[in-house]
């Protein structure tokens, strides 16, 4: 399986070198609702390998998304939950803005997460974490 997803006309750049460990970058904004499609498309072919993997999510490059694409997340995670096994250990999201953090709270107030997700806005070093859990 390709080991890196990087597509100019996506809004996330998947980094699989170091599987089980997967990086996922955002972009600033969501062009378009195919590359919204793209971004989800990603992640559930990570489920294809049938292994066990952790998310690092970089988000600090996105601006103001919009809100509708929290409902298009909930029913993601959803299917997902309905659909795969429990392969997502955890995942950890990089975050930098307000509104961001606003809208990972949202999503996980809509569906609880598939698994753990720490958010943290330095270092993953340091420890610092909101957590949600399933």
């Amino acid at each position: 399986m390709n080991n890196q997803i990087f597509e100019e006309e996506s809004w996330a750049s998947y980094d699989s070198f170091e599987f089980p460990n997967v990086k996922v970058y955002l972009k600033p904004k969501i062009n378009s609702e195919e590359e919204f499609q793209k971004f989800l498309d990603g992640w559930e072919n990570l489920y294809k390998r049938e292994e066990k993997f952790i998310l690092y999510f970089d988000t600090t490059d996105v601006g103001m998304v919009s809100m509708k694409y929290c409902f298009k997340m909930r029913s993601f995670i959803r299917r997902l939950k309905s659909d795969y096994p429990r392969l997502l250990e955890k995942s950890y999201i990089k975050v930098k803005s307000r509104w961001v953090r606003y809208l990972l709270s949202f999503i996980f107030f809509l569906e609880k997460p598939v698994a753990p997700v720490y958010l943290y806005s330095g270092n993953i070093e340091e420890g610092r974490f909101s957590v949600y859990n399933p």
